[in-house]
């Protein structure tokens, strides 16, 4: 139990810094998609509009993990001693209810048609997942599997969706699955998170953060790079026409 108690300043720190960095990556990526909307045309101007809207609320809340990290522990002497105040377990879960689903919708945007079953099937689910998945993690696991099934076409590759686009769909949907798959891994004690609480405890938030990088800095980088990419290339099939 003593384990528990105390934490060594400089696991406390890796922790910490950890946590500022993935709030900061977030809000990073919001504003630049924010910013990026001066230079995109203005069919994708909703998408990165949606997008870094879901990633500032995001952030929101990632930044309440860190917050109640802070609270969790106070210095005493040589190590950090608990307060009594909880963790904020709660505010990641909801962080990534926000964040993910949006995400997808974006993508759905760029290579779905949106008066279609397949668009309207994927708001659905991602709606669904962001009103349960705060609830029950299977109904985030089960949201994001719908959801990527409504993608299914651009991942095999059809001809009819924009190939300019399935690099940076892949690149997002496997850093999204990728943070889904290390999780369940700690959730099932697949993970070498350490033999003490006090291990387990650093090494668990730490991976956390990490996960919440793959799943919402990652894919919003890669939207935002599909984006200006495609944006880029209508820009130069209009120029030559007016040459033309």
């Amino acid at each position: 139990m003593e384990s528990l108690l105390t934490l060594p300043l400089g696991d406390y720190r890796v922790v910490e810094l950890t946590l500022r960095l993935t709030v900061s990556l977030i809000v990073m990526t919001a504003l630049l998609q924010i910013l990026c909307l001066s230079v995109v045309k203005r069919p994708f101007r909703l998408t990165l509009i949606l997008s870094g809207v879901a990633l500032l609320a995001a952030a929101w809340f990632e930044s309440g993990v860190w917050l109640a990290w802070k609270d969790a522990f106070e210095l005493a002497g040589t190590s950090y001693c608990v307060t009594g105040h909880l963790l904020a377990g709660e505010d990641r879960i909801i962080a990534l209810s926000l964040g993910l689903p949006a995400i997808l919708v974006c993508f759905g945007l760029l290579h779905l048609n949106p008066l279609k079953k397949g668009f309207r099937n994927l708001c659905w689910s991602a709606l669904g997942w962001g009103v349960l998945g705060p609830f029950y993690q299977t109904a985030a696991l089960i949201g994001f599997v719908l959801c990527v099934l409504q993608l299914r076409g651009i991942l095999l590759g059809k001809p009819n969706n924009h190939a300019i686009l399935r690099v940076e769909t892949i690149v997002a949907i496997t850093s999204m699955a990728l943070g889904f798959i290390v999780k369940e891994l700690g959730y099932l004690y697949l993970l070498p998170l350490g033999k003490s609480v006090e291990e387990i405890l650093i090494r668990g938030e730490t991976i956390h953060s990490l996960c919440d990088i793959l799943e919402l800095v990652v894919p919003g980088m890669a939207l935002l790079i599909g984006i200006l990419r495609i944006s880029e290339e209508k820009s130069s099939v209009s120029f030559i026409r007016q040459l033309a």
